[in-house]
């Protein structure tokens, strides 16, 4: 912590009742539609690799707070909303793979699990940290967003959500919303991010 460039800003940004900052703007998601409707498969779970794969190449992204210290995790996976038929939702548990093909294979199996449930399905994802929180929101075109939430001191698990994907001259464009504790993280990093969609 002494050497950490980031010190005083974590100090700061820490004492402050609200911590987390959020950036929304539009990503290039064109090859990963293409790609998910020639293989015929889910956009969402397409999707939602190459935004994890995104933020794991940052390591901002993968910085948490935990017990007043700062970890880095390997890798970070993801805790979505999954709906249902009858307009509910529950929270899923998704594991990063690299491997596309394997990412996908557990979250159906995820998604099948939430589907048959009731309620929130608040389970392991609550405790764990090494996640982001995910969020689709395919039915309009973001142009902001604010997640609910309790500012308690030390919370730094980022949000991540996404709007309906809509065609802008020849490509398809989805709006990202990104929101995380400034002490671990500041607009560059989001920036970072924002180049890395855009290119995976």
């Amino acid at each position: 912590m002494q050497e950490w460039t980031r010190r005083d800003h974590y100090l700061y940004f820490g004492s402050l009742d609200d911590p987390y900052f959020g950036i929304t703007a539009k990503a290039d998601f064109t090859s990963c539609y293409m790609q998910a409707k020639q293989d015929g498969r889910s956009f969402f779970l397409y999707s939602l690799h190459k935004i994890l794969r995104a933020a794991n190449a940052v390591t901002e992204f993968r910085y948490r707070i935990e017990d007043g210290k700062v970890v880095l995790y390997d890798l970070v996976g993801a805790s979505p909303t999954i709906g249902r038929e009858d307009g509910s939702f529950g929270f899923g548990l998704f594991e990063y793979y690299e491997d596309r093909k394997q990412f996908v294979s557990q979250a159906e199996k995820e998604i099948g699990r939430v589907k048959a449930a009731s309620g929130l399905c608040l389970g392991e994802g609550e405790a764990r940290n090494d996640l982001i929180y995910y969020s689709s929101i395919p039915w309009m075109d973001l142009s902001g967003l604010k997640h609910a939430g309790k500012m308690s001191k030390g919370q730094s698990v980022p949000r991540i959500s996404t709007g309906r994907l809509v065609p802008v001259e020849d490509r398809l464009m989805m709006t990202v919303s990104v929101e995380l504790n400034h002490g671990l993280a500041d607009g560059y990093h989001v920036a970072q991010f924002f180049r890395l969609l855009n290119m995976l």
